[in-house]
């Protein structure tokens, strides 16, 4: 029994690794529905701003064990056809999430939903759940595993509607320098563990049938770090490479720029090779622009006993031309509940008295 459990394991991978050709936008299915994914550069190390949300699971789930503040996240994206050969012009994209620190690990997770029937990115109708636990484990190391499971439906043929459940680890390396870097971050995860959606959708390789979508095992690795952290402005950078299923390579770069912390940009490129190789050119870079500002509450009793009173909130917005005729564009908001500690513990052993 233990060896057919094993040929049926070995045969499955197989299955998915020689015949990989996902619908375009197929392996960022999870990152389409929120400005702050659209133009992050897809970063397993948290982009060039160490900045991450109940999203950011989706690239790595070990990303939100530094978190110190509960978040909540609410964003839409409209995917405008602007393709004559589309009877749906409007399709759209939405995400919630929550983020919640504990004193043992980060709980978070958001809800996904992508509904678009495109001839350029044909991803039927999915909604899509992900939750992840976290945790800091030394100085330098944070360790996350995340759950995902979903359901898909409105596809074209006989075989219109799927289900996923899989599973996803990552880990984060972070240190205060690196010669001239600072707040350098090396992360990498292993994401898809597991069952995704395989429907009659149009893919990359129009010349055959749509395999699996986002792909059996993605491994995905990256790095991350500031150029320039003044009082004044902050840039930073990221870079990752990621396998889809050992069959494809893609190269995602970040550019990330603040001004006090309270006015940001976000530049952000990626370079599927298969899908340049089948002519889905999806070349444009994504761009966002943020702005953080504090949100005071003093009359709330129940806000005030939470030490809530004085929260942030970030409001961004983001566009990318997506396969030559899909504008995508985004707006979101995300609420930082309380203040971030950035002043260590003072420890008085005895006073002058003493």
């Amino acid at each position: 029994m233990k060896e057919k459990i094993l040929w049926a394991v070995v045969a499955f991978a197989a299955a998915s690794v020689f015949a990989y050709n996902p619908p375009a936008g197929g392996m960022n299915i999870f990152k389409l529905s929120s400005p702050t994914q659209l133009a992050s550069a897809a970063s397993s190390a948290g982009g060039g701003l160490f900045m991450p949300g109940p999203d950011a699971i989706a690239c790595n789930p070990a990303l939100t064990a530094l978190e110190q503040r509960s978040q909540l996240d609410a964003d839409f994206t409209a995917l405008i056809s602007t393709d004559a050969r589309d009877s749906h012009a409007f399709n759209a994209a939405f995400q919630t999430g929550i983020l919640i620190p504990t004193k043992r690990f980060v709980a978070s997770g958001f809800l996904n939903g992508v509904f678009c029937d495109s001839v350029n990115m044909d991803l039927a109708d999915s909604l899509a759940i992900h939750a992840a636990l976290s945790k800091e484990i030394s100085e330098h190391f944070s360790i996350g595993l995340g759950l995902n499971g979903g359901v898909l439906w409105g596809a074209h043929g006989d075989n219109d509607k799927d289900w996923s459940l899989g599973a996803d680890v990552g880990v984060l390396y972070r240190r205060e320098s690196l010669g001239f870097l600072k707040d350098f971050r090396l992360g990498g995860s292993l994401l898809n563990l597991g069952k995704y959606y395989k429907v009659d959708v149009v893919p990359i390789d129009k010349g055959k049938k749509a395999d699996m979508f986002p792909s059996f095992v993605t491994v995905r690795t990256g790095v991350a770090s500031l150029l320039v952290d003044t009082n004044q402005f902050t840039l930073g950078f990221s870079f990752d490479i990621s396998l889809p299923c050992f069959r494809d390579i893609a190269f995602d770069m970040g550019l990330q720029f603040s001004v006090k912390d309270t006015f940001f940009l976000s530049i952000a490129e990626t370079i599927d090779v298969m899908e340049i190789k089948n002519s889905c050119l999806d070349v444009i870079p994504a761009v966002s622009l943020g702005v953080k500002f504090n949100l005071n509450a003093k009359n709330s009793e129940y806000l005030r006993s939470h030490s809530w009173d004085s929260s942030e909130m970030l409001v961004s917005a983001a566009w990318q031309q997506k396969y030559e005729h899909i504008q995508a564009i985004s707006a979101g908001a995300r609420i930082y509940l309380g203040q971030q500690d950035v002043q260590a513990p003072v420890i008085q052993l005895w006073t002058d008295e003493d």
